[in-house]
């Protein structure tokens, strides 16, 4: 499994607001964490959207986090650009018409561990806390 680099340059983009703790343009943001500034606005647009940035407009505008550093996990961050964050169609709630969707089978109980593991090791980790182990 591989997050998209859509995600992985969310991740940089938040990184970098927080580090920062001041208002960024998108041109510093991208210059500083190596995004192609075409890509800026793909990036930070569903992070405005679900609260995780804000976007000031204007002269003198840019991109802030949206709310404090300690409350937003990786997961917020890899559920709101990846299409979905589930290993295998097993793990999806709405089933397709495959039939190894609608009953378990034998690797099922396993990748519902290891989702259930990643999910949380997501969930547990926030950006303050990144932060906090990459000063140190």
């Amino acid at each position: 499994m591989q997050f998209n680099i859509t995600t992985d340059y969310a991740i940089r983009t938040v990184l970098y607001l927080a580090m920062k703790d001041r208002l960024a343009t998108a041109a510093e943001i991208s210059e500083a964490m190596h995004i192609p500034k075409n890509y800026q606005l793909k990036v930070t647009s569903p992070l405005v959207k679900k609260g995780i940035l804000t976007r000031i407009q204007g002269v003198k505008g840019g991109f802030c986090l949206g709310r404090d550093s300690r409350d937003i996990t990786l997961y917020d961050i890899v559920s709101t650009m990846e299409t979905t964050t589930h290993l295998n169609p097993c793990l999806e709630k709405k089933q397709n018409g495959n039939p190894f969707t609608k009953t378990p089978y034998p690797v099922s109980d396993f990748y519902e561990t290891m989702q259930t593991d990643m999910e949380g090791r997501l969930q547990g980790m926030t950006v303050a806390l990144l932060v906090k182990n990459f000063r140190q």
